[in-house]
């Protein structure tokens, strides 16, 4: 693994009051989302140190706020105290075990983060990361010494995420003088909770950073790709604090954006690279008809079909849209265009400059859909209605031929009690877990196909269609 982690939570001071109560629970929480990627892959090896102060030391806790909502309850209970986890420690942070600890995570030559929570604090003009064995006078390590380390670090890429009041204070200048002290070498990259001369908050049992951080690195602040980088965390979490709120810091002299953390993407680069292969410019308008789409049984062709749902992807994951309709649908009736959104133009150029990796020796060499073609549920509801309503005289419902309705006279709750019905039928026959052993040709839905058996009106719940 290239990739280390320090994260550091201190609740309680020997000194320095008042005591914090949720600074262990935001470093257990970031470590459970740093150490693996979304797909359970390992991230950042992580080493957590929870601060322990001796009970000579400890202030009589505070008492439990009590909650107005009583069904709220339990939503933000403390988490596990991962007894024994050989990667989370209780011991002291004194200004010296941090200081060591920090030695030896910027030793090392790969990518390293450091998470800090707890007390920050300013004195004679400067802003300090307290230690538990600090001073008012004297409160712990200077937010410009952890720079300095950072900046003289052999660590290839640096990452510091610290939720502290005064924050801010890493990389600020310290008076007017001192221009280069805001100096940060190619490679490092700070998230601050708050601004050099704010105060920072907390929420429902977190650091109101820390939640955001939580929320973003869970995917809030993922690419179509799934990826989230420092810019995009920062973006979404500055996005959620007004301006009378701590503000977040965001510095970076980063030449590359190496993600935080991989998500679970919205589209499979093996289809990003298809791209360029159905638009041959990013402005081009591909033409649908209705041989795309798969309620057409008579017209229909399957490989039409393959494409139509890798659309659908596509306009879904916001990269492709209509030029006229509203729908793909009625693009593919009306025989129109569809096109690129300026984000689906951003990322044919990645595909079109080989940006997004290389497919691998297993992939064929025509451009084939890796996910079962699944019906719309629309088409498969009207489909059910109209074979529905064919077949009810064949079942001795002689009033069914006088109250036949078509499709588009359905009433329209009706209409949507049974696409949303058709889209749970659908989403057990066609399992996200199967969608990647895709047939090349899959075989058109036929009217025959959807209903060879129709209920009674009788039958429990067996929908009234045509009333």
């Amino acid at each position: 693994m290239e990739r280390r982690a320090l994260l550091v939570a201190i609740n309680t001071y020997d000194y320095i009051r008042p005591s914090l109560t949720w600074c262990a629970d935001d470093a257990l929480a970031m470590y459970e989302v740093l150490r693996t990627h979304t797909n359970r892959d390992p991230n950042y090896a992580c080493h957590v140190t929870l601060g322990y102060t001796p009970s000579w030391a400890k202030e009589p806790p505070p008492p439990p706020t009590p909650d107005p909502n009583p069904a709220s309850q339990g939503a933000s209970a403390p988490l596990p105290p991962s007894e024994g986890d050989p990667n989370v420690k209780r011991e002291r942070v004194t200004f010296t075990s941090l200081r060591l600890a920090l030695e030896d995570l910027f030793k090392y030559h790969g990518s390293v983060l450091f998470y800090f929570s707890g007390h920050g604090l300013l004195y004679n003009g400067m802003s300090y990361l307290a230690t538990q064995d600090g001073l008012p006078t004297l409160p712990g390590l200077r937010m410009q010494e952890l720079l300095d380390m950072a900046n003289a670090s052999a660590a290839r890429e640096v990452l510091l995420i610290i939720d502290s009041c005064y924050s801010g204070g890493v990389g600020a200048p310290e008076g007017a003088d001192d221009i280069a002290h805001a100096y940060l070498r190619p490679g490092v990259t700070l998230l601050a909770g708050a601004q050099a001369s704010q105060l920072a908050a907390e929420v429902d049992g977190h650091g109101v950073f820390t939640r955001l951080l939580l929320g973003a690195l869970k995917g809030g602040a993922a690419d179509v790709r799934g990826r989230v980088s420092a810019a995009s965390t920062y973006a979404y979490v500055e996005q959620a604090l007004g301006p009378w709120d701590q503000r977040p810091i965001y510095r970076s002299n980063a030449s590359t954006l190496a993600p935080i953390r991989n998500c679970e993407p919205d589209i499979a680069d093996a289809d990003l690279r298809l791209l360029p292969q159905y638009f041959s410019t990013p402005e081009f308008a591909y033409g649908l008809d209705r041989t795309y789409e798969v309620t057409e049984v008579e017209v229909a062709i399957p490989e039409h079909i393959n494409i139509f749902n890798l659309f659908k992807q596509y306009q879904v994951s916001r990269l492709l849209r209509p030029s006229f309709d509203d729908h793909l649908y009625f693009a593919a009736m009306n025989e129109r265009t569809v096109e690129l959104t300026p984000l689906g133009q951003f990322y044919w150029r990645l595909a079109k400059a080989k940006l997004l990796g290389e497919p691998s020796p297993q992939s064929p060499s025509q451009p084939t859909i890796r996910r079962r073609p699944v019906p719309d549920p629309e088409s498969v509801a009207k489909l059910f209605h109209e074979a529905y309503e064919r077949l009810a005289p064949t079942f001795q419902y002689e009033t069914r031929q006088a109250t036949r309705v078509r499709w588009e006279n359905v009433p329209a709750h009706n209409k949507n009690l049974m696409i949303a019905t058709a889209a749970e039928v659908l989403a057990t026959l066609f399992p996200l877990e199967e969608q990647t052993d895709a047939a090349p040709h899959p075989a058109p839905i036929t009217p025959t196909d959807a209903a060879p058996d129709a209920p009674s009106d009788d039958a429990p719940g067996a929908p009234q269609t045509g009333d």
